[in-house]
């Protein structure tokens, strides 16, 4: 190719890039929760992640998440009345993402750690929903307890490639220990900080 047409023809790509970038960026965010349509939101898997993060000996924050599909999860949705929400999700506990393979086996299977073998799902199950807050009771190792949130709202947008999306960040901590947990606690702390990312789409 010589460099005349290659030339050509990348100016013909940014040309043609500049007409259906803005189009693909144009979907309208609406951040007033009663914009959103009423029925049953389901999780959308590729856009959302469970990440946890522990004070490893003292040296370090240390960061790892649950694996990409390991997390799914649903809620009826009345506009009219959303503090009525009831959400409910489930996650592979098997499925931890560190980056090692031999290392997320042991966190996700090891008796010491996550136990799925003998605990193979984590659930959390709302009780009350309150602005900026969600409570519910999570389970984890065969132990419920009462777990509180906190919750943004980021809206809900059409895209342009028809989708429908609402999506929402939310934070918190768990006293691992809690859950009978306690491996190398107070080496690697007691306290865990949960960050979440989440978008739904209705239900087909």
């Amino acid at each position: 190719m010589n460099r005349r047409f290659a030339s050509a023809v990348l100016a013909g790509a940014l040309v043609s890039a500049s007409f259906v970038l803005p189009a693909v960026a144009s979907a309208q965010v609406a951040t007033d929760p009663a914009a959103a349509p009423a029925g049953t939101w389901t999780l959308d898997k590729r856009h959302a992640s469970v990440t946890m993060k522990v004070v490893h000996f003292g040296t370090s924050h240390y960061t790892f998440r649950f694996a990409q599909g390991a997390v799914d999860g649903s809620y009826v949705y009345d506009p009219a009345k959303p503090l009525d929400t009831k959400v409910s999700i489930t996650i592979d506990a098997a499925k931890v993402d560190t980056g090692l393979p031999d290392f997320d086996k042991e966190i996700g299977t090891d008796p010491k750690f996550f136990n799925a073998a003998q605990y193979p799902k984590i659930t959390f199950v709302s009780t009350k929903v309150e602005p900026g807050k969600l409570t519910g009771d999570l389970t984890f190792r065969g132990v419920t307890k009462p777990v509180t949130l906190d919750v943004k709202y980021n809206g809900y947008a059409k895209t342009p490639f028809g989708s429908q999306i609402m999506g929402f960040s939310a934070t918190g901590k768990i006293k691992r220990s809690d859950f009978g947990f306690t491996h190398l606690v107070p080496m690697v702390s007691d306290e865990v900080d949960l960050a979440i990312e989440a978008e739904f789409n209705p239900k087909k």
